[in-house]
Protein backbone atom coordinates (compact mmCIF):
# COMPACT_ATOMS: atom_id res chain seq x y z
CA UNK A 1 0.00 0.00 0.00
CA UNK A 2 1.62 3.41 -0.99
CA UNK A 3 1.73 5.96 1.00
CA UNK A 4 -0.90 7.93 -0.86
CA UNK A 5 -3.51 4.58 -0.10
CA UNK A 6 -2.89 4.89 3.62
CA UNK A 7 -5.65 6.41 5.70
CA UNK A 8 -5.17 9.77 7.06
CA UNK A 9 -5.92 8.85 10.80
CA UNK A 10 -5.29 12.47 11.26
CA UNK A 11 -7.63 13.84 9.25
CA UNK A 12 -10.24 10.58 10.57
CA UNK A 13 -9.81 11.40 13.89
CA UNK A 14 -10.65 15.25 13.18
CA UNK A 15 -13.81 14.56 11.26
CA UNK A 16 -15.20 12.29 14.21
CA UNK A 17 -14.30 14.21 16.84
CA UNK A 18 -16.01 17.49 15.81
CA UNK A 19 -19.32 18.29 17.69
CA UNK A 20 -22.64 17.65 16.33
CA UNK A 21 -24.50 20.71 15.17
CA UNK A 22 -28.03 20.89 15.81
CA UNK A 23 -30.10 21.24 13.07
CA UNK A 24 -31.83 24.93 12.88
CA UNK A 25 -35.82 22.73 12.61
CA UNK A 26 -35.10 20.86 15.88
CA UNK A 27 -33.64 23.85 18.14
CA UNK A 28 -36.81 25.70 16.49
CA UNK A 29 -39.02 22.74 18.46
CA UNK A 30 -36.72 22.59 21.10
CA UNK A 31 -38.03 26.33 22.06
CA UNK A 32 -41.59 25.85 21.20
CA UNK A 33 -41.59 22.80 23.71
CA UNK A 34 -39.85 25.24 26.17
CA UNK A 35 -42.04 27.97 25.08
CA UNK A 36 -45.18 25.97 25.64
CA UNK A 37 -44.31 24.24 28.86
CA UNK A 38 -43.88 27.96 30.42
CA UNK A 39 -46.89 29.34 29.09
CA UNK A 40 -48.57 26.35 30.24
CA UNK A 41 -47.07 26.69 34.38
CA UNK A 42 -47.77 30.80 33.87
CA UNK A 43 -51.14 30.43 32.61
CA UNK A 44 -51.72 27.42 35.22
CA UNK A 45 -50.21 29.69 38.17
CA UNK A 46 -52.27 32.72 36.96
CA UNK A 47 -55.48 30.65 36.31
CA UNK A 48 -54.86 29.62 40.05
CA UNK A 49 -54.19 32.77 41.49
CA UNK A 50 -57.50 34.43 39.40
CA UNK A 51 -59.23 31.67 40.77
CA UNK A 52 -58.64 32.69 44.67
CA UNK A 53 -58.61 36.56 43.64
CA UNK A 54 -62.41 35.73 42.62
CA UNK A 55 -63.38 33.62 45.34
CA UNK A 56 -62.51 36.60 47.75
CA UNK A 57 -63.88 38.96 45.45
CA UNK A 58 -67.39 37.26 45.41
CA UNK A 59 -67.16 36.41 49.16
CA UNK A 60 -66.23 40.16 50.06
CA UNK A 61 -69.29 41.36 47.70
CA UNK A 62 -71.43 38.87 49.05
CA UNK A 63 -70.49 39.80 52.91
CA UNK A 64 -71.21 43.59 51.56
CA UNK A 65 -74.50 43.08 50.11
CA UNK A 66 -74.98 40.72 53.41
CA UNK A 67 -73.81 44.13 55.76
CA UNK A 68 -75.76 46.39 53.40
CA UNK A 69 -79.00 45.45 53.33
CA UNK A 70 -78.85 44.61 57.40
CA UNK A 71 -77.98 48.36 57.18
CA UNK A 72 -80.12 49.42 55.17
CA UNK A 73 -82.80 47.30 57.03
CA UNK A 74 -81.77 49.67 60.46
CA UNK A 75 -80.93 52.67 58.52
CA UNK A 76 -84.68 52.69 57.32
CA UNK A 77 -86.15 52.30 60.32
CA UNK A 78 -84.46 54.41 62.70
CA UNK A 79 -84.64 56.88 59.15
CA UNK A 80 -88.84 56.39 59.10
CA UNK A 81 -88.93 56.85 63.14
CA UNK A 82 -87.21 59.80 63.58
CA UNK A 83 -89.05 61.10 60.43
CA UNK A 84 -92.39 60.32 62.10
CA UNK A 85 -91.45 61.88 65.36
CA UNK A 86 -90.22 64.96 64.20
CA UNK A 87 -93.10 65.62 61.99
CA UNK A 88 -96.03 64.76 64.64
CA UNK A 89 -93.76 67.04 67.08
CA UNK A 90 -93.63 69.79 64.65
CA UNK A 91 -97.35 69.79 63.67
CA UNK A 92 -98.55 68.27 67.21
CA UNK A 93 -96.53 70.21 69.71
CA UNK A 94 -98.42 73.14 70.99
CA UNK A 95 -96.98 76.54 72.22
CA UNK A 96 -97.24 78.33 75.97
CA UNK A 97 -98.60 81.36 74.19
CA UNK A 98 -98.36 84.20 76.27
CA UNK A 99 -101.60 86.70 76.70
CA UNK A 100 -100.01 89.08 73.56
CA UNK A 101 -99.48 86.07 71.29
CA UNK A 102 -102.83 85.12 72.56
CA UNK A 103 -104.19 88.97 71.59
CA UNK A 104 -102.86 88.71 67.79
CA UNK A 105 -103.35 84.74 67.13
CA UNK A 106 -105.25 83.89 63.99
CA UNK A 107 -108.07 82.18 66.28
CA UNK A 108 -109.90 80.63 62.47
CA UNK A 109 -107.50 78.25 62.91
CA UNK A 110 -107.39 74.87 64.85
CA UNK A 111 -105.77 74.43 68.15
CA UNK A 112 -104.48 71.33 67.54
CA UNK A 113 -105.00 70.14 71.29
CA UNK A 114 -107.00 66.72 72.04
CA UNK A 115 -109.73 65.65 74.36
CA UNK A 116 -106.85 64.98 77.06
CA UNK A 117 -106.11 68.30 76.82
CA UNK A 118 -109.15 69.80 76.96
CA UNK A 119 -110.01 67.58 80.42
CA UNK A 120 -107.01 69.49 81.41
CA UNK A 121 -108.97 73.29 81.46
CA UNK A 122 -112.36 72.14 81.20
CA UNK A 123 -114.06 73.65 84.78
CA UNK A 124 -117.88 73.88 86.00
CA UNK A 125 -120.08 72.45 83.31
CA UNK A 126 -117.74 72.08 80.67
CA UNK A 127 -116.84 68.94 82.48
CA UNK A 128 -118.09 66.04 80.37
CA UNK A 129 -119.05 68.31 76.97
CA UNK A 130 -115.18 68.62 76.36
CA UNK A 131 -116.07 66.43 73.21
CA UNK A 132 -118.28 68.87 71.87
CA UNK A 133 -115.62 71.85 72.11
CA UNK A 134 -113.14 69.38 69.85
CA UNK A 135 -115.92 68.12 67.61
CA UNK A 136 -116.26 71.66 67.08
CA UNK A 137 -112.83 72.68 66.11
CA UNK A 138 -112.59 69.60 63.53
CA UNK A 139 -115.61 70.49 62.06
CA UNK A 140 -115.13 73.95 61.39
CA UNK A 141 -111.87 74.67 62.00
CA UNK A 142 -111.90 77.21 64.14
CA UNK A 143 -109.56 77.21 67.70
CA UNK A 144 -111.86 75.19 70.03
CA UNK A 145 -109.85 77.14 72.84
CA UNK A 146 -111.32 80.52 71.99
CA UNK A 147 -115.26 78.93 71.84
CA UNK A 148 -113.89 77.57 75.31
CA UNK A 149 -112.76 81.28 76.15
CA UNK A 150 -116.39 82.84 75.22
CA UNK A 151 -118.35 80.39 77.33
CA UNK A 152 -116.11 80.48 79.89
CA UNK A 153 -116.57 84.57 80.19
CA UNK A 154 -120.43 84.74 78.69
CA UNK A 155 -121.06 81.93 81.32
CA UNK A 156 -118.77 80.91 84.05
CA UNK A 157 -117.65 77.80 82.61
CA UNK A 158 -121.62 77.24 81.32
CA UNK A 159 -122.77 77.39 84.92
CA UNK A 160 -124.91 80.64 84.61
CA UNK A 161 -127.62 80.63 81.50
CA UNK A 162 -130.09 82.98 80.59
CA UNK A 163 -131.55 81.16 78.17
CA UNK A 164 -131.65 77.00 78.63
CA UNK A 165 -128.34 75.55 77.79
CA UNK A 166 -127.10 79.09 76.26
CA UNK A 167 -123.43 79.34 77.38
CA UNK A 168 -122.93 82.05 74.99
CA UNK A 169 -125.81 84.64 75.79
CA UNK A 170 -126.00 83.55 71.71
CA UNK A 171 -129.19 84.87 69.64
CA UNK A 172 -131.16 84.89 72.88
CA UNK A 173 -132.20 81.78 72.58
CA UNK A 174 -132.12 78.39 74.58
CA UNK A 175 -130.54 74.67 73.13
CA UNK A 176 -131.46 71.26 73.50
CA UNK A 177 -128.05 70.54 74.80
CA UNK A 178 -124.84 72.52 75.90
CA UNK A 179 -123.15 70.56 73.27
CA UNK A 180 -125.37 72.04 70.55
CA UNK A 181 -125.16 75.36 71.65
CA UNK A 182 -121.41 74.85 71.15
CA UNK A 183 -122.03 73.44 67.72
CA UNK A 184 -123.96 76.25 66.56
CA UNK A 185 -122.35 79.02 68.10
CA UNK A 186 -118.39 77.57 66.50
CA UNK A 187 -120.15 77.33 63.46
CA UNK A 188 -121.64 80.77 63.51
CA UNK A 189 -118.58 82.51 64.26
CA UNK A 190 -116.36 80.54 61.29
CA UNK A 191 -119.04 81.02 59.13
CA UNK A 192 -120.05 84.52 60.11
CA UNK A 193 -117.03 86.25 62.19
CA UNK A 194 -113.37 84.44 60.89
CA UNK A 195 -114.91 83.99 57.11
CA UNK A 196 -113.45 87.11 54.82
CA UNK A 197 -116.35 88.56 52.87
CA UNK A 198 -118.78 87.40 55.00
CA UNK A 199 -121.72 89.95 56.72
CA UNK A 200 -120.35 90.28 60.23
CA UNK A 201 -116.31 90.12 59.53
CA UNK A 202 -114.06 92.17 60.53
CA UNK A 203 -109.79 89.67 60.92
CA UNK A 204 -109.53 86.48 62.41
CA UNK A 205 -107.90 88.52 65.64
CA UNK A 206 -109.69 88.01 69.53
CA UNK A 207 -110.32 91.75 69.17
CA UNK A 208 -111.51 92.10 65.51
CA UNK A 209 -114.09 89.36 66.71
CA UNK A 210 -115.18 91.95 69.65
CA UNK A 211 -115.97 94.49 67.08
CA UNK A 212 -118.88 92.81 65.61
CA UNK A 213 -119.45 89.86 68.74
CA UNK A 214 -120.04 91.68 71.67
CA UNK A 215 -121.14 95.74 73.05
CA UNK A 216 -118.25 95.35 75.87
CA UNK A 217 -115.10 97.08 74.98
CA UNK A 218 -113.19 94.67 77.40
CA UNK A 219 -114.59 91.68 76.15
CA UNK A 220 -111.31 90.41 73.75
CA UNK A 221 -109.03 91.49 76.60
CA UNK A 222 -111.06 88.56 78.84
CA UNK A 223 -111.58 86.39 76.32
CA UNK A 224 -107.64 86.64 75.64
CA UNK A 225 -106.40 86.45 79.58
CA UNK A 226 -108.95 82.92 79.72
CA UNK A 227 -107.08 81.29 75.87
CA UNK A 228 -103.86 82.48 77.06
CA UNK A 229 -104.11 80.60 80.63
CA UNK A 230 -105.53 77.47 78.74
CA UNK A 231 -102.13 77.61 76.94
CA UNK A 232 -100.40 77.39 80.10
CA UNK A 233 -101.83 74.51 81.04
CA UNK A 234 -102.06 72.80 78.01
CA UNK A 235 -99.12 73.23 76.17
CA UNK A 236 -96.33 72.48 78.60
CA UNK A 237 -98.16 68.59 79.55
CA UNK A 238 -99.23 67.81 75.89
CA UNK A 239 -96.04 68.17 74.78
CA UNK A 240 -94.43 66.19 77.25
CA UNK A 241 -96.24 63.38 76.06
CA UNK A 242 -94.79 64.16 72.85
CA UNK A 243 -91.33 63.91 73.78
CA UNK A 244 -91.68 60.15 74.97
CA UNK A 245 -91.87 59.44 71.28
CA UNK A 246 -88.13 59.54 70.95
Amino acid sequence: MTDKQKPDNKRTFLISSRPRILSAKTVLIAVLILALCAGAWYGSLHYGIDRINAGADSAKKKLTRQNADAGKEIDLGDALREDTVSRVIETESIPAYSYDQCWSLDVSKPSGVTLADLKLVSRGAFVGIEDAFLKAEQDYGINCLFVMAIAAHESANGTICFRPNNMFGFGGRGFSSKSECVDVVARALQNNYLTPGASLYNGTRITDVNKRYAASSTWDNKVCRNMARYYSIIAPNHNAQLEKLK
